[in-house]
């Protein structure tokens, strides 16, 4: 898990990577206060912090689960949480899983 970890264009809230099994989802989380869980996803989107789980310009990448991002936001007046999840890449098929 890596905290506010820099991909793409600027920071996302946490990172938490597949450590032994490459083929598990990666997880791209972002938190809003005052804004909705679409516009955390959004941000996600946008800001291309999905390029962290891909490997450099020219190399296969070491990932091959889904990438899934969950925008998370809380409303400070209603004192209401709501959550949303939507997968930005499928899991890649030929890879053996470890």
């Amino acid at each position: 898990m890596e905290r506010e970890d820099k991909a793409g264009i600027g920071y996302a809230d946490f990172f938490f990577y597949p450590d032994r099994n490459l083929a598990k989802d990666g997880i791209i989380l972002k938190l809003k206060i005052d804004h909705t869980p679409e516009a955390a996803i959004r941000q996600i989107k946008d800001r291309r912090h999905a390029l962290c789980f891909q490997g450099r310009p020219g190399e296969t990448s070491r990932y091959t689960g889904r990438i899934v991002a969950v925008g998370i936001a809380y409303d400070r007046k209603g004192k209401k949480r709501r959550c949303q999840v939507e997968v930005l890449k499928e899991k890649e098929t030929g890879h053996a899983e470890g």
